[in-house]
């Protein structure tokens, strides 16, 4: 060893680093288990013991939560106090625009009336208020609280930077697309869509993507994250299958991802970038080399190297949980409430639905009278489909309305108003048009598979 090799040996980051933390984090979330006569991935074990635990609490608690986001949600946009305003936190989650505050003071109310089962059976009964502020926030409560402790040892210690590596190339020759759209995909599917979609608009703005790019990868690769495909999964019955349903879901992604940017609308976007771009940044090549494996080893041991420790991940999963239960999960919940009951009192989603009935008679599926609401109503927010599966018997139904509210992939509730807020030039029929080809592909290869399982 020369005097000159000394000093760059010593420097080299240690590759446990991102060994450890990442194979601990692969453990957690993407390697089922054995456990009561089913198949199933710690973390759903670890959320299914803390809902327990918290057992007949659960309703009280989930009104709480949703009363004080309601109240703090007017006290922060009509009242405007300094202490909210001056906070970052606060100043982000409290203040808010008319239409989700009056989502927010609406959840407040309902999940109160349905905790204290006070009211018409419209709002507390077992197939709507029920289900939607006991339930499923129950189920979205626990899982997010254990997912956004433990999910940085799958996003922040490499894991990410290894395999968005290695798919540089495969995105390059198979989708058409800038290399670093592989780390946009990976950012959506182990962490989260809305961080994926957010991650596509900075990247277009930036000039790293032209606009047919930037609205490919955001409608085809800011996928449901793997904590909310857990949820879904448990509200369909699916936990014992849960490794199967992933890699489905993940294959009818790709399938999409391959077909729906070579049609319209996608196609015919320009390849015009950002107006506001920094020049030179569109003129700057993604750099694609041969040592593809030697590039991916060295970006996660860095990567590795700069992970957070334990009090960051603590402050930075409390920070994420805080904006969940108090901005997005009453809302959301309201949403599906508001859902519930236009499905449980009318036939609207069905007739809206109709012309999906031959597709269905034709894929063989069982019940597919009880399916057809459920293959449209994704389009508004992802867990209807899971909702309406939950009372389905067969499995097969079951299966592909679970995977249909994962492969739909835009959901207005959530991406898509981040989609139609952004610079990203898509509109509402563009959005539509998309979620509708993406169903008819994922369809039939969805049933194909759920006859193949069940």
């Amino acid at each position: 060893m020369t005097d000159e090799q000394a000093p760059s040996i010593a420097k080299a980051p240690s590759p446990l680093r991102f060994l450890l933390p990442s194979t601990v984090g692969i453990a957690l979330f993407l390697t089922p288990i054995a456990w009561e006569d089913s198949q199933q991935i710690v973390v759903g074990i670890l959320a299914g013991a803390l809902q327990e635990g918290i057992g007949k609490a659960m309703p009280s608690l989930i009104s709480i939560l949703f009363m004080t986001s309601a109240l703090g949600s007017l006290l922060g946009s009509l009242a405007k106090p300094a202490w909210i305003l001056d906070n970052e936190t606060l100043r982000g989650v409290f203040v808010t625009s008319a239409p989700w505050l009056v989502l927010r003071v609406l959840g407040g109310v309902l999940s109160t009336c349905v905790a204290l089962q006070w009211g018409p059976e419209w709002i507390i009964g077992e197939d709507t208020g029920q289900v939607a502020f006991i339930e499923l926030a129950g189920i979205i409560f626990c899982i997010m609280m254990v997912a956004n402790f433990l999910l940085p040892l799958l996003t922040d210690f490499g894991f990410l930077d290894f395999i968005g590596t290695l798919l540089e190339r495969l995105f390059y020759r198979v989708f058409r697309l800038p290399g670093r759209a592989a780390l946009d995909a990976v950012t959506s599917w182990v962490g989260d869509s809305s961080v994926g979609a957010l991650l596509t608009i900075r990247q277009y703005e930036a000039g790293h993507y032209t606009a047919r790019e930037a609205a490919a990868v955001v409608t085809n690769f800011s996928a449901v994250s793997l904590p909310f495909c857990v949820v879904i999964a448990e509200l369909a019955g699916l936990m014992d299958h849960f490794l199967a349903f992933y890699l489905i879901t993940l294959g009818c992604g790709l399938l999409c991802a391959l077909i729906t940017p070579r049609l319209p609308p996608l196609s015919r976007l320009s390849e015009y970038r950002y107006p506001g771009a920094l020049e030179g940044a569109a003129a700057e090549p993604d750099a694609m080399p041969d040592a593809v494996w030697p590039r991916a080893w060295f970006r996660a041991v860095t990567a590795g190297a700069q992970g957070p420790g334990p009090r960051r991940i603590v402050r930075q999963a409390s920070h994420t949980i805080f904006d969940i239960y108090m901005a997005v999960l009453p809302a959301a919940m309201t949403i599906e409430f508001l859902a519930l009951v236009v499905i449980t009192y009318t036939e609207w989603l069905t007739w809206l639905s109709l012309p999906m009935y031959p597709l269905l008679w034709l894929l063989q599926l069982p019940d597919a009278w009880a399916v057809l609401p459920g293959t449209l109503v994704g389009f508004f927010d992802q867990f209807i489909p899971a909702i309406i599966a939950a009372d389905i018997a067969d499995p097969v139904s079951r299966f592909v309305l679970a995977s249909l509210s994962v492969t739909q992939l835009i959901f207005i509730a959530e991406n898509g108003i981040l989609i139609l807020r952004s610079s990203i030039p898509l509109n509402l029929p563009q959005l539509a048009a998309v979620f509708f080809l993406r169903t008819l592909i994922t369809l039939p290869v969805l049933a194909l598979a759920g006859h193949v399982l069940f």
